[in-house]
């Protein structure tokens, strides 16, 4: 009943006209984001870094989380209308959803999509208000030992799960961890890697490193992409982009199954939306009793990956507030978002600041419920957003993020270094190395850091309390299970079996 009268509380200060409009402006823009290929939720996020720091952290936040869900929205529209993903959470709906466009069932797809989204997002609202209290009381037991060996699990988790190589991962993780060691050593008092320059004496800013690469360094990738606009959108009436009740009596076991998926998936560090996209599409394919329609128009398959998607994006939310834990790279610019204002994520942020947790919950809710109307009403326009050409979004953008980076500190060399960080997020993307693992690496590795000092300083310098601690030690050991565990599955694998000898009578 406590939780209750918490989230109730929250509600009444999110209906706040400030909050109201903060909330709305953000799922705007996250609608916007999810429809353009060029951008992401991550990048955007990072745009709006130096715009929020001006506002109250509620409002900030708002407007944040409403931009990552709002993208979840959005990233539907175009691969159903259009065949392309304005987002990569929404490339399993492309499977089904476009092949039902093409047949003329455009809105139908899309009304599923819009329902699916919202069914997603408020059953993961009740799990997240069920489980994150016990999350973060869970974590107020932990100390230094136990938040190493955390931090450490949450690396290697993100490293190993969110690419395809986890040698470059490993290499992006250490370039991440290396930036944020420069600058004034906090214990010592020493400097490091500053090269002389006093603009690095209290170390990269995060945000112009945020917008570097994920802003500008997007932009410079998808110049390489081809203009849309020969592309024809497909036809629908208003009418039907509302659900069809025979399709969701067919489909509501796709979205409770979804929404599950989609919540544990986006609780795990790493996996992300996506992949809870792939698990949920798997799972309504494996429960169908006619598999064969899947990527051939099956409504089942647009309705879970949708409640997946969403799910994912507000369970990510809770490691994040609950631990202090990014498991994105959405996630983890929203924790800069958050340090920036003054607040640090983490087990005591849901005992010292209620007043602001309960109500940022709040928004969650009025969020998801202002997106349906939204979709619904603005599907026509986010769909003829996707031709613009390039020549004159990609300079407005660029205009806003060169803006963005220099109002920080009114500092040139802040310029300087985004448009750096701005190539090197190109190169990541062309050499096909992950920027997740460097933004985190850059925002946890000085914790790290100071966990590990801290914990030796509290055992007089015996490494072994990191095995003494039964927390620490389970989650050393889930981290070493990682790497141990398909290294073994791959010499059991490749084991040669033995000749069968065929008996003689």
């Amino acid at each position: 009943m406590e939780t209750l009268s918490l989230l109730l509380s929250g509600l009444s200060v999110a209906i706040g006209p400030s909050y109201l409009l903060a909330t709305f402006s953000g799922v705007m823009l996250g609608l916007a984001v999810g429809v353009l290929p060029a951008l992401g939720p991550s990048a955007a996020i990072a745009i709006l870094l130096p715009v929020i720091l001006n506002f109250d952290p509620l409002v900030a936040m708002a407007a944040l989380a409403g931009t990552y869900y709002g993208a979840m929205y959005g990233g539907a529209v175009t691969s159903i209308l259009l065949g392309i993903p304005g987002e990569s959470a929404a490339m399993m709906t492309m499977l089904d959803g476009y092949p039902l466009a093409r047949s003329g069932q455009a809105g139908r797809a899309l009304g599923m999509s819009i329902f699916a989204s919202f069914v997603g997002g408020l059953i993961a609202l009740i799990l997240f208000v069920a489980v994150s209290r016990q999350f973060a009381e869970f974590a107020i037991a932990f100390g230094p030992a136990e938040m190493t060996s955390l931090m450490i699990m949450s690396l290697c988790f993100t490293t190993v799960l969110g690419g395809d190589n986890k040698f470059k991962g490993f290499i992006s993780l250490a370039l991440g961890v290396w930036l944020g060691m420069v600058g004034i050593d906090i214990i010592s008092g020493s400097t490091r890697y500053t090269l002389g320059m006093p603009n690095l004496l209290e170390g990269f800013e995060f945000t112009v490193v945020a917008i570097g690469v994920f802003g500008l360094g997007q932009i410079l990738s998808a110049l390489d992409q081809q203009s849309l606009g020969k592309l024809a959108t497909p036809s629908y009436t208003f009418r039907s982009l509302f659900p069809r009740l025979a399709d969701v009596l067919v489909c509501w076991k796709d979205l409770v199954v979804g929404s599950i998926i989609g919540f544990v998936v986006g609780v795990l560090p790493g996996a992300g939306a996506t992949t809870s996209t792939i698990f949920a599409y798997a799972a309504s394919k494996r429960m169908s009793k006619t598999p064969e329609r899947f990527g051939k128009g099956a409504v089942e398959g647009v309705a879970a990956p949708e409640a997946a998607n969403n799910a994912a994006s507000y369970a990510a939310m809770i490691p994040l507030l609950t631990l202090g834990i990014p498991g994105s790279a959405t996630t983890a610019v929203m924790m800069g978002g958050l340090l920036m204002l003054g607040l640090q994520p983490g087990p005591l942020l849901f005992t010292t600041r209620p007043d602001f947790v309960w109500p940022l919950i709040g928004t969650f809710y009025i969020g998801n419920i202002m997106l349906v109307v939204l979709t619904i009403v603005l599907t026509p326009l986010l769909a003829a957003m996707v031709f613009v050409a390039p020549r004159y979004l990609f300079p407005m953008i660029c205009s806003v993020v060169l803006y963005g980076i220099y109002s920080i500190n009114n500092s040139v060399f802040d310029m300087g270094v985004g448009l750096a960080f701005g190539v090197l997020g190109y190169l990541f993307d062309k050499l096909r190395y992950p920027a997740v693992p460097a933004l985190l690496g850059l925002i946890l590795g000085p914790i790290l850091e100071q966990g590990i000092r801290r914990a030796l300083i509290s055992s007089q310098g015996d490494p072994m309390i990191f095995l003494e601690r039964p927390i620490s030690l389970t989650l050393l050991l889930l981290t070493l299970a990682l790497f141990v565990l398909p290294a073994a599955k791959r010499l059991l694998w490749k084991r040669p079996s033995r000749p069968r000898t065929l008996e003689t009578p």
